[in-house]
């Protein structure tokens, strides 16, 4: 199977909005689609993502997110489903191994039903090695198995914070990327030696690796990836995109300073989907900025709500830096 083209800029991992109770918003789910839609930039909608909240929904829950998505996106722009099975992070309480496979393999047909552009599979951490088995058997037979029950491309996703016996080797990538619909990967790191090792082992691949820390997008770009998945594909995906398009056409020393506009703006942001849910609101689109919260979700830290200093400071950051985009 080939790249699909919208493996290209920004792919957003699209926040989820919540209400005060904790429950899903879905007619705030849409508002907040729409107004991504209507600001452009981006190739592709990462429904379920981690900045999401991937950990934290139901099975019942990851179908309505998906139907919301393909409803409001399609036909604009690229939809892809978060479908591993349900897990709360928590290594002391993995799921059932065989009924958290065929969530998966649900989820992904559900989604490919629904005219889904893709599915994402988080590398198994849920899953332990049985009997004779490696972890890399674990991961393999995994995305073998499920990549085999869907004809729509498949992506994987190497969260922060992985486990680093379940973080894939170079050798291991190699492998997974002669699976033929399994046609790119997300790989949370900001390690540039790993980057280049994992890039060069499938350099010759028709599979795609996408970078999964916008502040080292350049180096990537070098390294033969034309994708990032990061807050800012979310907030400022004009500026991703234009990193591409300036290298691209040779222009080197606009891509470092669009890199320079990218990492200023992520070391500035005090909390970016607080933020992000707070300035559409702004704009006309009015969606809750409480989270769900749960015990082990790597994505969110309990922290007092943005002031309206800290809100105000950034926001004059921000849009000042995207006026130039």
């Amino acid at each position: 199977m080939r790249i699909p083209d919208y493996v290209y800029g920004s792919i957003a991992p699209t926040f989820t909005v919540f209400k005060e109770d904790g429950s899903l918003d879905l007619d705030g789910q849409v508002r907040l689609l729409e107004y991504m839609l209507n600001k452009g930039s981006i190739s592709a909608f990462f429904i379920r993502s981690g900045m999401g909240q991937m950990y934290a929904f139901s099975f019942e829950e990851v179908k309505q997110l998906a139907e919301i998505a393909c409803k409001v996106v399609k036909g604009h722009s690229a939809v892809l489903i978060g479908c591993s099975g349900i897990w709360d992070r928590n290594y002391d309480r993995r799921p059932d191994r065989q009924k958290y496979i065929q969530q998966a393999i649900e989820l992904s047909r559900f989604a490919e039903g629904l005219g889904a552009d893709g599915v994402v599979l988080t590398i198994p951490e849920a899953l332990s090695p049985e009997g004779n088995e490696t972890l890399a058997d674990v991961i393999y037979n995994y995305f073998e198995t499920v990549c085999s029950a869907v004809k729509i491309p498949v992506l994987f996703y190497q969260p922060p914070g992985t486990r680093p016996e379940y973080c894939l080797t170079p050798e291991l990538l190699k492998k997974l990327a002669k699976i033929d619909n399994l046609v790119a990967g997300k790989v949370s790191v900001a390690d540039g030696g790993y980057l280049f090792d994992l890039a060069r082992a499938v350099r010759d691949e028709k599979f795609s690796l996408i970078v999964g820390n916008e502040t080292v997008f350049y180096a990537g770009l070098m390294l033969g990836c034309r994708a990032c998945i990061g807050q800012g594909t979310s907030l400022n995906p004009q500026i991703i995109r234009a990193m591409v398009q300036r290298y691209e056409k040779g222009d080197i020393e606009g891509c470092m300073q669009a890199q320079e506009d990218v990492n200023l703006l992520v070391r500035k942001c005090p909390n970016a989907v607080e933020f992000f849910k707070r300035y559409i609101t702004e704009q006309g689109y009015p969606v809750n900025e409480c989270p769900r919260t749960i015990e082990n979700n790597p994505y969110f830290e309990s922290r007092e709500r943005l002031s309206v200093q800290e809100y105000e400071t950034f926001k004059q950051i921000y849009e000042s830096i995207l006026a130039k985009y």
